[in-house]
């Protein structure tokens, strides 16, 4: 091997970690810096997964913790798609999952978010409560500013630190966040399996539309092999997960979904109920999951997105996941797409030669699979659900 190269990872979420990993396992070395103080924030639940991802993670991590993702995924569905609903759980429409194929005996279908950053911190020593707020370039070294007026010096230095980067703030100043969201996602929360509810929706990735334009999504998890004795066999200590449905839908108009920090001991109840009185007259299964989502579950996510920059000069400063191309969730791509970026950054490094040549293929490559699902995920309603999205005409 050449000179094993230090590399300064600035975001310690799914895919830094994943980057860090297969470094480290190549035998070069990693310094991960995380701006929160732990690994408590919430991030989501159910992540869908497909073989962009799910090659990242072959790329980068070492057979057993591999392994135990693999057995830690959602068991395999009967249907691997997205199924659009009407609210009396009359079918409208599917399609396939986006992504290269997937096949095989245990195909990528979904993690527990939780659980797979679980798998992927562990051998690693991430330095905890330290942003980045940015860097210099000098010749062939990099110094990275941390907010605690700390520093770190190294050989490359990646953003994995999210849509609001404060590496890609100074690597592509003129790159701004758009502030969007998605009509009936953004508070999500955790609902039981129950004996009860239609096997249909534990299919695939499930929307549910309304003529009225209300939505609900659902994607269940029930894990191929239960989750803390798999840690427990492989050394890992992963937290229990029962099975559940992740619950996303639209809430009542003029209902005010406070900032994480203001939230009070009524503020999940009260949506809850906005959930709730929105599917008032949907089908009885429906109306169950989402009176029983667990209140201690709930969380809002403010989505954000990225227009698809002009093509830069590559050098030793790269970024990886959101930080290169945040998109809008509707297609189930973002942690997909940020895994595989890990996974192919990962091989350009470890194959050797000119760092900034590598970094340069690295970034094409990104660009080409990256940017056409971004344009595609900014038209959220030409793709999340088609037809069956469609409000009933108004009439005078």
């Amino acid at each position: 091997m050449e000179r094993a190269l230090h590399v300064l990872i600035a975001g310690g979420a799914l895919s830094g970690l994943c980057l860090a990993q297969g470094l480290r396992q190549a035998g070069h070395t990693v310094e991960v810096f995380e701006r929160d103080p732990d690994h408590s924030r919430r991030t989501g639940y159910m992540l869908h997964m497909n073989a962009y991802g799910g090659g990242g993670l072959r790329t980068c991590l070492p057979d057993d913790l591999y392994e135990l993702y693999l057995e830690t995924s959602r068991a395999t569905p009967e249907r691997r798609q997205s199924i659009v609903l009407d609210s009396a759980l009359n079918e409208l429409s599917s399609q396939p999952h986006l992504g290269p194929p997937n096949d095989g005996p245990r195909p990528h279908t979904g993690v527990h978010r939780r659980t797979l950053r679980q798998i992927l911190l562990h051998g690693l020593d991430v330095q905890l409560g330290r942003p980045a707020v940015g860097y210099e370039e000098d010749g062939d070294r990099v110094v990275l500013r941390l907010a605690d007026g700390g520093s770190a010096e190294g050989d490359v230095l990646v953003g994995a630190d999210g849509i609001r980067s404060a590496i890609r703030a100074q690597r592509l100043p003129h790159v701004p966040v758009i502030e969007a969201g998605v009509d009936g996602i953004g508070v999500f929360g955790r609902s039981p399996v129950t004996p009860d509810i239609p096997s249909l929706l534990l299919q695939g990735v499930i929307i549910v539309a309304d003529r009225r334009g209300n939505r609900l999504l659902l994607g269940s998890f029930v894990p191929r092999r239960e989750i803390a004795a798999a840690g427990r066999a492989a050394g890992v200590a992963l937290e229990p997960v029962e099975p559940y449905l992740m619950v996303s839908g639209t809430l009542m108009p003029g209902t005010a979904v406070p900032p994480a920090r203001e939230w009070t001991a009524e503020t999940a109840p009260m949506l809850r109920d906005s959930m709730s009185r929105v599917v008032a007259d949907w089908h009885p299964a429906l109306r169950g999951i989402v009176a029983r989502t667990d209140l201690e579950s709930m969380f809002a996510i403010p989505f954000g997105r990225l227009d698809p920059p002009q093509a830069w000069e590559p050098s030793r400063v790269t970024l990886i996941g959101d930080a290169a191309h945040a998109m809008l969730p509707t297609l189930g791509m973002g942690a997909n797409l940020s895994l595989r970026d890990a996974g192919a950054l990962c091989e350009r490094l470890v194959a050797g030669g000119d760092v900034v040549a590598a970094i340069g293929d690295y970034e094409r490559e990104m660009r080409d699979v990256a940017y056409p699902l971004m344009r595609m995920a900014a038209e959220h309603d030409k793709h999340f659900g088609g037809g069956g999205l469609q409000r009933e005409p108004q009439h005078a």
